[in-house]
């Protein structure tokens, strides 16, 4: 269906106002080709929206926006120990883990309660707590707006890296669908990881594991107020084990998710708006010289990972208001939005960040929203 001069007030979590110039909404792939073939040449301005969890419109969009809205599931193969499953990219993310997880299949439950739509989730290889979407993905169905044609990537052929992959470089491929192929039990997926006898082995000595890390992962602060407090990498580490139960990890996903991070249904946001940066292990040691308690990951070899957050909490911004736009307190790599109707207040403020952080350390911050 197409809509000229269409508002996105309502599809998109920063609840910025933005005019696209049209707006086109298909369930079937046969509309998209249709139309596509009529009215879409390689000149034609176009932006594939998801369910606006992850841009900031900083102005009006010139040009089409295409929406896909097929939201079907469904189980394409299964033998004893695995399923596949294709999600369509209409479907919401979470609706998506919720019905896997209560099925008990395994591989997507740390990655509950992260905004947005399945069509996304590829594009920007979502990630959470030690898990990248990228692990479950078996193949990626596509149109290919400039060739007008449909075609399959494998998982190999997605070119999938830390929030990255071959969509960001191809936005004439648009995501119809996708499938992951995901594991009935948690023995099946220590058996497909490490090898049966020692996938065995290694859901025993996690079970063993599971309380020390367990007791490890919380902490209470606060004289008098017992007011808990999570530790992420043991928080990770927890959701690692391969024994812990599918529906007690995205149980738990959710608590800490919804005590952490704003929820965009009552203020404004797109969750963590800058990438983690990659730094050499050299700069990392002069990081972790500069911040206390600084959250630094293992990457690569000669490589680790450094926590946004904390380098834009160090720069003094954490619970920082600026006019109708702010920074969460808890997470200050969450952006807010306090009553703008203007994606651009948004967007100064993270350019104001961006250049505190480079200032101070030398770091240069890449956004993980898409900003138009």
């Amino acid at each position: 269906m197409l809509e000229k001069k269409f508002s996105l007030l309502k599809l998109n979590k920063f609840k910025v106002e933005c005019i696209a110039d049209e707006y086109f909404s298909f369930t079937d792939t046969s509309e998209l080709d249709e139309y596509a073939r009529k009215n879409i040449n390689n000149e034609t301005p176009y932006f594939v929206l998801g369910g606006g969890s992850n841009v900031l419109f900083s102005k009006d969009l010139k040009g089409l926006v295409i929406h896909p809205q097929k939201k079907e599931i469904e189980k394409i193969d299964e033998d004893k120990g695995k399923v596949l499953v294709r999600a369509h990219a209409g479907l919401n993310w979470d609706e998506f883990v919720g019905f896997c997880s209560q099925r008990g299949w395994h591989g997507l439950e740390n990655l509950t309660l992260i905004p947005g739509n399945v069509g996304a989730a590829p594009v920007q290889n979502i990630g959470a707590y030690g898990t990248e979407v990228s692990e479950w993905i078996q193949a990626v169905h596509c149109y290919d707006i400039n060739k007008k044609r449909e075609l399959t990537l494998t998982n190999k052929e997605c070119s999938f890296s830390y929030r990255h992959s071959i969509f960001k470089e191809s936005p004439e491929l648009i995501i119809l669908a996708v499938d992951f192929l995901l594991y009935k039990s948690q023995l099946q997926k220590a058996a497909y990881q490490h090898g049966r006898i020692k996938g065995y082995a290694t859901v025993l000595t996690d079970i063993l594991r599971a309380i020390p890390i367990s007791i490890q992962s919380i902490t209470f602060s606060g004289k008098n107020q017992w007011k808990p407090k999570f530790s992420f990498i043991k928080i990770r580490d927890l959701l690692a084990l391969t024994s812990i139960p599918v529906e007690l990890k995205r149980n738990l996903v959710r608590f800490i998710r919804l005590r952490t991070l704003p929820n965009p249904d009552i203020v404004g946001n797109v969750g963590c708006f800058f990438k983690s940066p990659i730094v050499t292990n050299q700069k990392a040691a002069f990081i972790e010289c500069e911040i206390k308690n600084v959250q630094i990951f293992d990457y690569t070899q000669g490589y680790k990972k450094i926590s946004a957050g904390d380098l834009i909490k160090a720069c003094g911004w954490a619970g920082k208001k600026v006019g109708s736009v702010g920074v969460d307190a808890k997470r200050p790599i969450v952006l807010l939005n306090h009553g703008t109707r203007n994606g651009l207040d948004i967007y100064n403020l993270s350019q104001q960040i961006q250049q505190d952080v480079e200032a101070k350390f030398q770091i240069k911050l890449e956004p993980e929203a898409v900003i138009k």
